[in-house]
């Protein structure tokens, strides 16, 4: 059962990591400051991220561990991808920039996603 909800919590997460990168591509295109999408992607992207390791620690310590202990290091990785870009696309000038910046740590994110169900239970 604990399984199965970190699993469709991981499928939520990465539902929450394709909105935020769409909202940067969205940005790129459109060549707009990040708005209230911005925000509340992140927001999504966080607290789905943590939702979803906390359910895998629970895992942990029920005696379930992950094929590969790589997972752990995916899951830190994906937890910080999306913050990470946003707060290092601050210090450029333009919207589009900012926007390149979110939609590349999204991807990356989304294949750090990838790994993550590669590694996890068998």
């Amino acid at each position: 059962m604990l399984t199965g909800l970190h699993i469709a919590l991981a499928i939520a997460t990465t539902a929450t990591v394709l909105a935020a990168t769409i909202e940067g591509a969205i940005r790129i295109v459109n060549k707009r400051p990040a708005g209230d999408a911005a925000f509340r992607t992140l927001i999504a992207v966080i607290a789905s991220t943590v939702v979803t390791a906390f359910a895998g620690v629970a895992l942990l310590i029920s005696g379930k561990h992950p094929k590969e202990w790589l997972h752990l290091l995916y899951a830190a990785l994906a937890f910080g991808l999306i913050p990470f870009s946003d707060n290092a696309s601050r210090s450029l000038r333009t919207d589009r920039s900012r926007g390149i910046y979110r939609f590349v740590g999204g991807l990356v994110c989304l294949l750090v996603l990838t790994r993550l169900f590669v590694t996890g239970r068998n």
